[in-house]
């Protein structure tokens, strides 16, 4: 068996890296294990949003862990500046959620009365105003939803800031390493076992593999409990920007960066591993994108792209203790894997050193698709 460390972390991605910074300033000794490079999967491929409140329908449970994970990113993404000197992106840029119909301005009002009610912060915009704050929008969208506390960060500069930081704070990264199993003795963990039959020691093993995490053997998690969600992308340039806001439409949203990028998203599929862009649905986010800001038609198609969202079968993230003890849950965020990257690092690190979690993280580390874990050496 290999030497191992305090925490073995499966997985590379933007939960991996931010448990590994996390844990690695606080003394412990972190062994990260990728199976390609650090932020190659869904973590560096997604858009960015800090989106707490925009999709939420209703106070559910994951609100407040989103809320509280949000408000944590301008402290954090100034840290990593600091440490690294990478600006990671973080922009308190809006969210515009805009409709084209009465009708679905009631329905949208009425999922979104409880924020309101909650006094969280969201504003009506009615036709006129929401010309004056996004002229280049489609003259029929005529009324939309402000979430002015929602923001954004660039993807791969956050992945790669957590990167550098959690290797200067002393973790470290094996590259190409495919965990095949935890190996587990007496109920307990007690390290991994690689594709080759090696083995790292440790008694606190990481899961933060996304869409991955139920390949790996002796988890007690049943294989649909996180499964791949197939999301394409398409990136747009323009000459000046189309928008200074992120805005949700009724078929993409679309995120703007400052460079003039737009990246226009995003499916969601249930395809299995088949990492392919497809023409229909290329197509499909041009046209809505085009519905939303005509001016977009001029834009230059830029990249497209696609990747696996981990999509927990519970509507929420597996966060939290397992069945099996020693390891921890890092895994199912779906899309919201870069919102909720700095609570659950912090939970994963408080888990993993003996202390008490930020917040009550029993309702995240639930499933319907638990299994007794077995013994594999």
């Amino acid at each position: 068996m290999s030497d191992g460390g305090d925490v073995v972390i499966v997985g590379g991605g933007i939960m991996g890296c931010a448990s590994a910074l996390a844990l690695a300033k606080a003394g412990a000794k972190v062994i990260v294990l990728e199976r390609s490079v650090p932020g190659a999967e869904a973590s560096s491929a997604a858009a960015g949003i800090l989106g707490a409140q925009v999709e939420t329908g209703d106070a559910d449970p994951g609100f407040e862990l989103a809320r509280q994970s949000r408000a944590r990113y301008p402290a954090w993404s100034e840290q990593l500046k600091n440490a690294t000197g990478i600006d990671v992106g973080y922009r308190q840029c809006g969210i515009l959620r805009v409709v084209f119909d009465d009708q679905s301005k009631t329905d949208m009002l009425r999922e979104i009365a409880w924020q309101k009610t909650a006094g969280l912060a969201v504003e009506n915009v009615e036709a006129d105003e929401l010309r004056a704050l996004e002229p280049k929008l489609e003259p029929k969208a005529n009324f939309a939803l402000h979430f002015p506390e929602e923001g954004q960060v660039d993807p791969p500069r956050l992945l790669r800031a957590l990167y550098i930081a959690a290797a200067q704070a002393g973790a470290t990264f094996r590259t190409g390493a495919y965990v095949r199993a935890v190996a587990v003795e007496a109920g307990a963990v007690r390290g991994v076992v690689l594709e080759d039959g090696s083995r790292i020691a440790s008694d606190r093993v990481v899961l933060a593999a996304g869409s991955w995490s139920t390949l790996v053997e002796g988890i007690p998690l049943e294989p649909s409990a996180v499964r791949p969600v197939r999301g394409q992308m398409v990136e747009l340039e323009t000459r000046e920007p189309a928008l200074k806001r992120i805005v949700f439409g009724p078929r993409c949203y679309l995120v703007p960066r400052e460079d003039g990028r737009v990246l226009v998203g995003s499916t969601l599929e249930f395809v299995g591993y088949r990492r392919e862009v497809t023409a229909g649905a290329i197509r499909d986010l041009l046209g809505a994108a085009i519905e939303l800001v005509p001016s977009l038609s001029d834009a230059v198609l830029g990249r497209t792209w696609s990747n696996f969202r981990p999509y927990s079968e519970t509507g929420r993230p597996l966060i939290g203790a397992s069945e099996l003890r020693g390891l921890i849950l890092a895994t199912g965020h779906h899309r919201n894997g870069i919102l909720l990257a700095p609570v659950t690092a912090e939970i994963v690190r408080a888990l993993a050193l003996g202390e008490a979690p930020p917040l009550a993280v029993g309702t995240y580390a639930t499933s319907s698709k638990m299994k007794k874990a077995e013994k594999v050496s």
